[in-house]
């Protein structure tokens, strides 16, 4: 997102404006240091501040979808990552381990 040429694959997509990329990989930070630290911590809210950052990163996808993407597999795709959010969230939620793990 710094430089526009890299010497490898960029990660982000050439459709999307620079703002949609920016709430895209806050979003995703967001996702990523809040169940690593609700993990490390034990933090019994891990599983509703997930629910909160996928929800995000669900708002994003949408936006990107409907609004930037041109590929044919677009639905495909943001079907799975909802598909991808709801079992990770069902596990948080339901899975005996992580009941535990977070003390809910």
């Amino acid at each position: 997102m710094i430089f526009d040429n890299v010497p490898w694959k960029p990660f982000t997509n050439p459709e999307f404006p620079f703002w949609v990329l920016v709430i895209h990989w806050g979003s995703v930070l967001f996702a990523s240091v809040s169940f690593i630290y609700g993990y490390l911590a034990h933090w019994n809210k891990t599983p509703q501040i997930m629910t909160i950052a996928y929800g995000l990163m669900a708002l994003v996808c949408i936006i990107e979808t409907f609004g930037y993407m041109t590929s044919k597999t677009k639905y495909i795709a943001m079907g799975a990552e909802f598909m991808a959010y709801i079992i990770i969230l069902f596990l948080l939620f339901k899975s005996s381990y992580f009941i535990n793990h977070f003390g809910n």
